[in-house]
């Protein structure tokens, strides 16, 4: 028996019960007003549990449709006449909508329908594209609150920064505290004004290697508005082989040479002590033989570091096997001095004086991260062709290190002399940070066996993922697992060395792609996590995608049909109250 009838049934009863006491009392004063009064009582507390429905007609077009997406403002959709529908997935509240499990099928189960207006933020990109060809009406929500923006590395050396850089979009009326959580402490925090939209950037040096989860934290006085999650990886340097030769052994190389060291780099340093005679240092490496240098020794490095009047003292056939060796993928570093050029492969890079900073600190900035000042004299700068990379430029934009593509090696030039003052001042992560970064854009390039793609940005648990494995063979079909799930991969036709799989996280956190028995650790989100971030992301897809449509409006076909509506539970609970009111004032007060 449905519940509707029970509730029915047991209202018949126990206005029967009421009836009988009013009834067979002694004061029958006011007993048809009594009567009626229980009779409305019952019946309004009934309605209140079964309510009462009725249909209507309202005229909608049979090929449009209205689709709620997150974000949606309910007062906004209150007047809208007709059906409305919300994918599943979404969270949508006291919307009164038909919930579709698939959109494509929907559509496909659907033909008829070729207008769409969409509520809310929208709709992500995947979903988006099962929307072409229809007409779409957009209706999208105010901007989220938030973080709207946001990358940071998903890999990192341990020799390496993270940085994490966004956008937030603060439109309370409060300001909030922005902060970078990681390892138990607070790394760096800022605060955003009141409605204001500011970037942020924080950087910090992990000490540990292997996985780790900062979390970008949201406060507002004491309350916790966001946390959101930032994963990284953090791996051991490469073991990039770096070889060291010096017209005589100064400062910078010294410093350098213990920071290569201590940083577990094989490094091997000539230094020269008089015309042909040299001293060696070989350190994390076995020694080998560098009176000469021919093109057999520097296959055996990664980089070469030089500075420019070492380059011009040694031999012509040397300087040819340099050039070679940076033309198969070596890479060189030249350290300049001098405003006259004194070689031809250092001469490439035009130079020039600027004597009026002689006396100023220098303030250096690369693309994601601003040194302290290097309290050193620089007169000497470097100018760049269409052709050239700046590495490293000072506050005006003058450029210190500069970069140039030799074959398959790249070719960089310094005008700095002295970094090791950073070190001298205690600056070590703007030194290392220097130095990384000259390395890992000069260094020999290695070509990755296989690299894999994860979509979205965001997975999230129990929601699709798809992985995409970019491998080395193309003719072989690859093992896929996931926490020891075996994926079933496709081969893209167009792409063969490419496959993808599908797959349905269960659990947040960090999980274990297993890609031809290498693992690769993923991190899948909670559904809450970057939650402004990806409507942000919806919204401004969604725009985008309707202003790339090129589809026709058409004249649309109107008919009636019938919706379900239900009357308003308040009147019953209103007449419920009155009733109830009616019968204990009867009997407290006009009994007497």
């Amino acid at each position: 028996m449905e519940f509707k009838y029970i509730a029915i049934l047991a209202g018949l009863v126990l206005l029967a019960f009421l009836l009988y006491k009013e009834i067979y009392r002694a004061n029958k004063a006011r007993l048809i007003w009594r009567i009626l009064t229980n009779i409305i009582a019952v019946s309004c507390f009934v309605l209140l549990i079964v309510p009462i429905k009725f249909e209507t007609h309202v005229p909608q077009n049979t090929d449009e449709v209205i689709l709620l997406t997150e974000g949606t403002n309910l007062d906004s959709i209150a007047s809208l006449k007709g059906k409305k529908y919300a994918l599943s997935s979404q969270d949508l509240k006291n919307a009164r909508a038909i919930n579709i499990p698939d959109l494509s099928y929907f559509l496909k189960s659907n033909p008829n329908i070729r207008k769409l207006n969409i509520y809310g933020y929208g709709l992500n990109a995947a979903e988006l594209e099962q929307l072409k060809g229809y007409q779409i009406t957009f209706h999208p929500s105010a901007n989220p609150r938030g973080i709207t923006a946001a990358n940071w590395p998903a890999k990192l050396k341990n020799t390496e920064l993270l940085l994490v850089q966004g956008t937030y979009q603060n439109s309370g009326d409060e300001s909030v505290k922005l902060l970078l959580k990681g390892l138990g402490k607070t790394v760096d925090s800022i605060i955003i004004g009141a409605k204001s939209n500011k970037v942020f950037s924080f950087k910090t040096n992990p000490k540990q290697t292997g996985k780790a989860v900062y979390e970008l934290i949201t406060l507002k006085k004491k309350d916790t508005l966001a946390k959101d999650p930032v994963p990284v990886r953090v791996g051991d340097q490469a073991p990039m082989k770096v070889l060291i030769l010096a017209s005589f052994p100064d400062f910078e190389y010294k410093f350098l040479k213990n920071w290569l060291y201590e940083n577990q780099y094989p490094l091997a340093f000539r230094s020269q002590i008089s015309k042909n005679k040299y001293a060696f240092d070989f350190l994390n490496i076995d020694s080998i033989n560098l009176n000469q240098i021919n093109t057999s020794s520097l296959k055996k490095f990664d980089i070469l570091i030089i500075d420019e009047e070492e380059l011009a003292a040694i031999s012509p056939s040397e300087r040819s096997s340099i050039d070679l060796a940076v033309n198969n993928g070596m890479g060189l570093l030249i350290r300049i001095a001098n405003t006259k050029a004194l070689t031809t492969l250092s001469g490439k890079f035009d130079r020039y004086e600027s004597p009026a900073l002689k006396g100023k600190q220098l303030n250096l900035k690369e693309d994601h991260f601003k040194f302290n000042p290097l309290p050193l004299e620089q007169a000497l700068f470097l100018k760049s062709n269409q052709s050239d990379q700046p590495l490293i430029v000072d506050a005006s934009g003058k450029t210190v290190v500069n970069s140039s593509i030799k074959g398959y090696g790249k070719v960089l030039v310094s005008t700095l002399s002295s970094t090791y003052n950073w070190l001298l001042s205690g600056q070590k992560t703007d030194y290392a940070t220097y130095w990384s970064k000259l390395l890992a854009n000069a260094a020999r390039k290695t070509t990755d066996i296989q690299s894999v793609n994860i979509i979205p940005q965001f997975p999230v648990i129990n929601q699709k993922t798809r992985i995409i494995a970019d491998l080395a063979e193309s003719g072989k079909v690859p093992i896929l697992k996931v926490d020891s799930i075996l994926l079933s991969p496709r081969q893209n036709m167009e792409l063969p060395f490419q496959w993808d799989a599908f797959y349905w996280p269960q659990k947040s956190g960090w999980t274990n792609l297993e890609v031809n028995q290498t693992i690769e650790p993923i991190y899948i989100y909670k559904k809450t996590d970057w939650e402004a971030l990806k409507n942000q992301q919806k919204l401004d897809g969604t725009h985008q995608f309707i202003k790339n449509l090129n589809t026709t409006k058409n004249k649309s076909a109107s008919t009636d049909i019938i919706l379900e509506e239900e009357v308003s539970t308040w009147w019953f609970f209103i007449g419920f109250l009155f009733a109830v009111a009616f019968l204990w004032y009867e009997a407290r007060i006009l009994a007497v």
